[in-house]
């Protein structure tokens, strides 16, 4: 099994509002993910609730039977769309893969 985790940074929003109401938008499209994606075992997603200045904003964390699933994943239509959807609102992310 491998996991799958990605943190997202959001870009500066005029208000802390604005802001709370891109991350609902973007955890939304990532919930949606395992309804289109079957290769996700496991998925959980979550908006920061500490705002210290290294904080990433919102977390993502899938599960995959294999790597090769993970690699499908990526090049999936509903994973590259969400890409180009988040390209309007994150300026950063990491991601770390590991082996369960």
């Amino acid at each position: 099994m491998i996991r799958h985790i990605v943190m997202f940074k959001l870009k500066e929003f005029p208000d802390e509002a604005s802001k709370q109401s891109a991350a609902l938008v973007l955890k939304k499209r990532l919930d949606e993910l395992p309804l289109k994606i079957g290769l996700i075992r496991k998925c959980e997603t979550g908006i920061d609730i500490r705002n210290l200045w290294w904080s990433y904003d919102i977390v993502l964390v899938m599960d995959f039977d294999s790597m090769a699933d993970l690699e499908s994943y990526t090049i999936h239509p509903a994973h590259q769309d969400f890409v180009n959807f988040n390209k309007d609102f994150s300026i950063a992310k990491v991601c770390a893969d590991y082996e369960l």
